[in-house]
């Protein structure tokens, strides 16, 4: 199930490009935060706002441009089968508020039709590059982004595709974040992934892409494998409709799954970029996992301190993040953690330091009891 990763982009509130978000990691600092409608603290992206486009839109362009640039690809030959999917939660154009009042009111335009017409960001990237494959949106709540590339490395396996855009996108939208405020699970301040103390997330907004290419292809064309996709699983929890297993078993499986999928074990994964909300079940139910999988020495992080919670675009955004941690050999600290506490008796990465290893593990959970495991590994060489 393998897929090489030849070019990535990213653009969270931690930056506006990869460079940016690795230095945020380096170095843990926060992004910028600002306070949205309801009053509470939301990160937002370093992107000035276009008023021709949706804000989704114009986050998967800039994570689009530094693809391109990363792979060195200017043009995708016709004759090369290359697909695009996309996570997402709020990108979907039904959730466009301004086109549909408009419609509500009789005084639909143009302008407000295209843009409405534009939402879909899967078929956004396909008719903008002339791709010549398939085109998905997946819209899985806070896994789509991982199950995103999941299925992009599911069509290189099987043929569909030589090369896959797979990734993610979200901008902060009042539908999500009115959502988010009624289930009572935003923090009344800067969240604080795994803590003792921690008492909602904050949400943010970004986009991630990475191309997925085959393995002779990349090597033909001469191009810098940076690290490998190599295995994805993912489960339900069947348990609640918002709230994970309190112990974790769907994620459990997930993983289990995904390292058999890979060939490895457990021993053989070097850090986890676990999805980390700050969140109380979340947080609990994510170490309660770990600590029978990889043990009580388990290195693991969230990066949402630095970033919110970008719903659809996370697992993509983590999983660049990922790729980038391999490359430089480096793992950062977990922002926002000072002590373990309600339901996590496992301390996350606490200081950063370099750090060489095989294989990383990224993890999502969504809403809907569903689980996301995937894992990259460093390219050798």
């Amino acid at each position: 199930m393998t897929a090489c990763i030849t070019g990535i982009g990213c653009v969270s509130a931690a930056g506006g490009d990869c460079p940016e978000n690795f230095k945020s990691l380096l170095e843990g600092r926060r992004g910028k935060v600002s306070s949205s409608d309801t009053g509470q603290v939301v990160f937002a992206a370093p992107l000035e706002a276009r008023p021709e486009s949706s804000r989704s839109v114009q986050l998967l362009d800039a994570a689009l441009e530094e693809l391109m640039i990363d792979s060195r690809i200017k043009l995708f030959p016709r004759n090369i089968k290359v697909g695009v999917v996309v996570g997402t939660t709020s990108a979907s154009f039904l959730n466009d508020i301004h086109f549909h009042r408009k419609l509500r009111d009789g005084k639909l335009d143009s302008p407000a039709l295209a843009r409405y017409l534009a939402g879909n960001p899967a078929e956004y990237i396909k008719h903008k590059l002339n791709l010549s494959g398939p085109a998905l949106t997946v819209t899985n709540a806070c896994s789509s982004g991982s199950d995103a590339i999941g299925v992009g490395m599911a069509w290189i396996e099987a043929g569909v595709c030589d090369m896959v855009v797979a990734g993610g996108c979200d901008e902060l939208h009042p539908v999500s974040q009115a959502g988010f405020f009624a289930l009572g699970v935003l923090s009344e301040g800067l969240c604080l992934p795994f803590d003792r103390d921690r008492d909602g997330l904050n949400l943010g907004e970004g986009a991630a892409l990475m191309l997925l290419e085959k393995r002779t292809l990349a090597e033909s064309r001469g191009a810098e494998i940076k690290a490998v996709a190599v295995a994805y699983a993912g489960s339900n929890d069947m348990h609640h409709i918002t709230q994970p297993d309190p112990e974790g078993k769907g994620l459990e499986r997930a993983v289990k799954k995904a390292l058999d999928t890979a060939g490895i074990t457990s021993d053989d994964i070097g850090f986890i970029n676990a999805h980390g909300t700050g969140t109380l079940h979340n947080d609990a139910a994510e170490c309660s996992a770990f600590a029978r999988l990889f043990g009580q020495n388990c290195k693991y992080f969230s990066v949402k301190g630095l970033t919110g919670h970008t719903l659809g675009a996370a697992g993509a955004i983590e999983a660049v993040m990922t790729v980038m941690l391999l490359e430089n050999a480096f793992i950062p600290v977990s922002a926002g953690f000072s002590a373990c506490g309600n339901g996590v008796n496992i301390a996350p990465v606490c200081q950063t330091h370099k750090y060489e290893t095989a294989y990383a593990l990224s993890t999502s959970l969504a809403f809907g009891g569903c689980n996301s495991a995937l894992i990259i590994g460093r390219e050798a060489g």
